[in-house]
This record gives structure tokens, C-alpha cells and sequence, in this order.
């Protein structure tokens, strides 16, 4: 019996002072805290290891937020021409915007179903409501909106000449469409037109989730510049008198100041970890050509551009497609700048420390520890370190002091 407990103490005393044991790990290095041992450091990231998962997103849905965009913005737009606007000197952006919303309502669906991979996922989101979720409410904005869209279309193809009135489609189109449909139509394209930014803020991803009270109001300003770039755009090709077709610039112009005071709100929440993404990421380039070709290029040309002739309605095409392009890259640079900073853990471990909290590197710099290497696209995960205990070793000086204590005894 003494000599099996000098072997324990023996062995006891070997354990070097920081040895703790098993389970005390977490995920990501560094230890659980302890009540009562002092300040717990915390490593500033998972050693390269995203920590959520990075969305699959694509081109479908960079091209559905752009023509969904368009389509809720046109929608809107033409029914404000509807109702408060010129009967003469309006009715053709209600023409245009009618037929750019039934454009945008018919490919919207299309690239979902694309993204979804199987039509059938479409449908399952109309077997219930559910008020809380983005996706489920989006789908019904869509199908809502695509019903009164394809009523009033119907209503303004009899007024246009293509269907006889007297034909029963032309009886049943006039009959079906009226001011009610046109004020649906109009509250689903700002529906539409927001709920994309609602979708990406009600995620964890590091740059939706920090931007979250700015991304919605500048999708649905977004929606109205480009809305009526696009109706603009469609009246300078179809023919529209050169004097009427700068009718849309007021609307234009506080939808891009709306876009360019969302971005800077935005920019004042984001993190350096998470904004390093967005201003010198892979796609900096592309958030630059929204703002710069599709923001403050069509504010200023719309001050200075000519307003008559050939010249005015070249300005006008040409205004209105920098808006559209610039549109389309800031929903580009949006999903993939967001889709990096998934892959990022300083990101998000940025935006996670709460208010107050020193950051990593903070705490390393009070209380000296080891600062964490910052991310790296494509850096190795390191192996794992070896524990300061190494059993064979301490087995060996365990069996030599037992064999000394037996032969002493």
C-alpha cells in the first residue's frame, strides 16, 4: 500500500500547473470559463473556420432582386400616374409601367424556380402564411402582385388596340380591372420592392446582419430609381415628345439621394472587419460602379443633361441605363461582398461582441495574450497543439520512481 501511493503522488506531482482536464476544451481553441480564474481571453476567430453557413446564392437571385426591384418600383410608380397624375400627359408611363411590371411579374418567378432548382419548392410556399418569415411573405407579395399586374396588362392591351373590346377577352379585361386592382398592384410593387432587403437583414450573415435597418430602405429607394429609369427608358424608345420625357426626374432623384443617405447610414454601423469587405474585397469594384455609375452619375447628369432635341432624348436613354446598370451592381456587390464576410469569422465575431466588449486584440494587448492571425481566404487550418501532458513520457518516470520505491523498500 505505501509504495501505490507514493506512485500516485509521484504521478500527481509530474502534472505540469496549467494541465486541466479533459472537457474543458470548446470548439475554436481557447478554455471554458472558470468562476473565480480570473479574466477568460478569447481567440479572434475559429482558426480560419467560418462560423455560419455562406448562403448559395447565384446569378438567379442577383437577377431576381434587379428585376423584382424594377418591377415593384414600375408598379408603383404607375400607379401614382394612375391616380394623381395628368390623364394626357401621364398615360403613357402608366402604359409603360404596366407593361415593364407584367415583364418583371412573369421572369420573377422563373429565376426562382431556377435558384429552387424544382418548381414544386414554388408552390409549397403558398400551402401556408407565415407573417414572420421574409421568404414566405416575399412569395405571396410575388403571387399578389402578379395577379393584379396580369389584370391591369390585360385592361391596357384593350385600350391599346390589340383586343377588340368587343371580344369577350376585351369584356372580361374590362370588366376585371378597375382602381382597386391598380391600388393592389401598386401596394405589391413597394412590398416587392422592399421585402428583398427584409429577406437579407433577417439573416446572421456579418454584413445583412449589421447593415440590417439600412439594406430594406435602400432596396425599396433603389426600386423607385430604377423603376422609373426603366419606364423613362421605355417612353425615349417607343417615342414619347422629348419635353415629356424628363416627367420622372423628381422621382428619380429622391430615389437616388434616398439610395446614397442609406449607404452612408450604413457605412457608419458597418465594423473595419466587416467594411474591409465591401471597400477593398473582390468585389469593391462592383460596389463602386453602383455608386459611382448608378448613384451619383444619373443625380448630376439629371441637373445638367438637355432637355430637348435628339440631344435630350440621348440624355435621357443614357441616364437611365446608367441608373439600371448601377442598380444591378449594387444587389451584385451586396450578395457576394455578404457572402465573404460568411466565410470571414472576425467578422462576425465583430459584430457579435456586444456593446462595450474589448475586442480580441484588445484583450490580448490587456492581458498578454497571444494575438490571433486575422483571416486569410484559403489559409490552412493549423493542427492541433499538443497537450503540455504527455502521457508515455510521464508513464515512464511513473514506473521508474515505483520501481526505485520498491527496491528502497
Amino acid at each position: 500500500m505505501p509504495g501505490l501511493f507514493s506512485t500516485l503522488l509521484t504521478g500527481l506531482s509530474l502534472l505540469p500547473a496549467s494541465y486541466e482536464p479533459p472537457g474543458l476544451e470548446r470548439r475554436g481553441g481557447g478554455r471554458r470559463k472558470r468562476r473565480g480564474r480570473g479574466v477568460d481571453t478569447e481567440f479572434a476567430s475559429y482558426y480560419g473556420r467560418p462560423v455560419v453557413k455562406k448562403p448559395h446564392w447565384v446569378w438567379p437571385i442577383w437577377t431576381y432582386f434587379w428585376v423584382g426591384g424594377i418591377t415593384g418600383g414600375a408598379s408603383a410608380i404607375a400607379t401614382l400616374a394612375h391616380f394623381w397624375g395628368d390623364k394626357e400627359g401621364d398615360r403613357s408611363i402608366v402604359q409603360i409601367g404596366r407593361y415593364i411590371s407584367m415583364a418583371g411579374a412573369g421572369v420573377s418567378p422563373v429565376l426562382l424556380i431556377i435558384d429552387l432548382q424544382r418548381p414544386e419548392r414554388f408552390l409549397h410556399m403558398l400551402r401556408v402564411v407565415k407573417f414572420r418569415s421574409p421568404l414566405n411573405m416575399g412569395t405571396w407579395f410575388l403571387t399578389g402582385l402578379g395577379l393584379a399586374t396580369g389584370l391591369n396588362f390585360a385592361r391596357q392591351t384593350v385600350e391599346d388596340g390589340f383586343i377588340p373590346e368587343d371580344f369577350f377577352l376585351g369584356k372580361i379585361a374590362l370588366q376585371t380591372s378597375n382602381d382597386f386592382t391598380q391600388a393592389f398592384q401598386g401596394l405589391g410593387g413597394v412590398s416587392l420592392g422592399t421585402y428583398t432587403g427584409v429577406l437579407l437583414s433577417a439573416t446572421t450573415v456579418p454584413l445583412w446582419a449589421n447593415a440590417d435597418e439600412a439594406i430594406a430602405p435602400l432596396f425599396l429607394a433603389s426600386a423607385f430609381s430604377t423603376g422609373a429609369a426603366a419606364i423613362t427608358l421605355g417612353r425615349a424608345l417607343t417615342g414619347v415628345k422629348v419635353e415629356d420625357l424628363h416627367r420622372l426626374d423628381p422621382i428619380e432623384r429622391a430615389g437616388i439621394i434616398s439610395e446614397l443617405s442609406c449607404v452612408a447610414y450604413a457605412f457608419s454601423k458597418l465594423t473595419p472587419e466587416v467594411r474591409k469587405h465591401v471597400t477593398h474585397g473582390p468585389y469593391a469594384n462592383a460596389f463602386r460602379a453602383a455608386v459611382g455609375l448608378g448613384m451619383v452619375g444619373p443625380l448630376l447628369l439629371s441637373l445638367v443633361k438637355p432637355k430637348k432635341g435628339l440631344a435630350g432624348r440621348l440624355a435621357a436613354i443614357f441616364t437611365s441605363l446608367m441608373a439600371l446598370t448601377g442598380g444591378f451592381f449594387m444587389r451584385y456587390a451586396i450578395i457576394e461582398a455578404g457572402k465573404t464576410t460568411s466565410d470571414d469569422p472576425d467578422a462576425y465575431h465583430s459584430i457579435t461582441r456586444g456593446p462595450g466588449r474589448a475586442s480580441p486584440e484588445e484583450q490580448a494587448r490587456r492581458y498578454g495574450a497571444g494575438k490571433a492571425k486575422a483571416f486569410e481566404p484559403g489559409r490552412s487550418i493549423p493542427e492541433a497543439r499538443p497537450n503540455s501532458f504527455e502521457p508515455a513520457a510521464q508513464a515512464k518516470e511513473i514506473d521508474s520512481s515505483s520501481n526505485t520505491g520498491s527496491s528502497a523498500e
